[in-house]
């Protein structure tokens, strides 16, 4: 089957883009008819139609307008995930920060980071490039809060849900660098190393978590309060800088079973990723069986609620409130042990 062609962005941030602008530089850059389009992606015409003028109408804003100009199709990709998510990490917290903002005017050379401090004393936190801003932004993770001569963006709800993944990935990739590099003097066990510890992370993952988030109660306040949200950040980070197989921590059913991960963790001699471990298996085992695999399976390894709901025998809608349940429980347990200062890694 024919593919539509890759983009090639100035700054390499391309792996960042959502299918959204592949298809809108498809149809505009290199011609291709929109019914050839959904044929190619296999969906629906009116789909890609829909795509293609939200994004001819975005184009109003100068920074989405120079970057979409200046991209184009290529003939191979030239996507540096890895490169693109570490960066995409950086700018996001750099965001996070109380005051910060992106400002672009067409007259820089760069976007910045800014941070308002005090009263009105502006600090430059740094600069990013014009596709991985507009990258940002497709990506709804961050959002124009106005300006007319320079445009200003802040962090959406998005961008901050999305954080903790972004930084899990960059951490686990150095913490298994680490561990590779230990190998190689045979200081580490090579069997345990070989298994599989995927978690899922970077753009085109969301938790139940972080779906819940956005919900409202039946008293219009928030489903998930601020501290269950970031216990399950934190409980996410530790996880995927630990390295567990995503089967590890499941199904236990008494103390005893979890002796051997902590056994594991005296074989590690990257202190991060050590600390990291006793961290993970010091929350489940204070929430015990039950409420430990309803939050592994939704915030660590990122399964559905219905999912789960099928694989503990649940009945329908019931997993959202288990998940709260289970979430509070881990919210008071890193409040009783290391203080709401020390709510996340990152």
């Amino acid at each position: 089957m024919t593919e539509l062609p890759q983009l090639k962005t100035r700054d390499g941030f391309d792996a960042l883009l959502p299918d959204a602008a592949r298809r809108y530089l498809a149809h505009v850059a290199k011609g291709q008819p929109i019914r050839e389009i959904a044929r190619i992606d296999g969906c629906h015409a009116s789909t890609v139609l829909r795509q293609v003028r939200k994004l001819e109408a975005m184009r109003d804003d100068p920074l989405l307008d120079k970057a979409l100009a200046e991209m184009e199709p290529a003939r191979e990709s030239g996507a540096r995930d890895e490169a693109a998510i570490d960066a995409a990490s950086d700018a996001l917290r750099h965001l996070s920060q109380p005051g910060a903002m992106l400002l672009y005017n067409r007259d820089l050379p760069q976007p910045a980071i800014v941070r308002v401090v005090g009263e009105g004393q502006t600090h430059v936190i740094s600069s990013l490039g014009i596709d991985l801003a507009a990258a940002l932004i497709l990506r709804k993770w961050v959002a124009e809060e106005g300006g007319t001569t320079v445009k200003r963006y802040r962090i959406t709800h998005e961008g901050r849900a999305e954080l903790p993944a972004l930084i899990a990935a960059k951490d686990c990739r150095a913490a298994q660098a680490t561990e590779d590099g230990h190998d190689a003097f045979g200081d580490l066990n090579p069997d345990r190393r070989s298994r599989n510890r995927a978690v899922s992370t970077g753009p085109g993952f969301e938790s139940p978590m972080a779906i819940l988030a956005r919900r409202k109660g039946p008293d219009g306040r928030p489903f998930l309060a601020s501290d269950f949200i970031m216990a399950g950040d934190r409980l996410f980070e530790d996880y995927a800088v630990a390295g567990f197989a995503p089967d590890d921590l499941l199904g236990w059913d008494r103390p005893e079973a979890l002796q051997q991960h902590y056994d594991w963790a005296k074989t590690k001699s990257d202190l991060r990723r050590r600390e990291a471990i006793l961290r993970t298996l010091d929350a489940i085992q204070d929430l015990g069986p039950g409420l430990s695999d309803v939050v592994l399976r939704c915030c660590c390894l990122r399964e559905g609620l219905e999912a789960t709901e099928k694989r503990m025998g649940w009945s329908a809608r019931s997993g959202k409130v288990v998940l709260r349940i289970a979430l509070q429980r881990l919210s008071l347990f890193y409040q009783s042990t290391r203080g709401k200062a020390d709510a996340l890694i990152g």
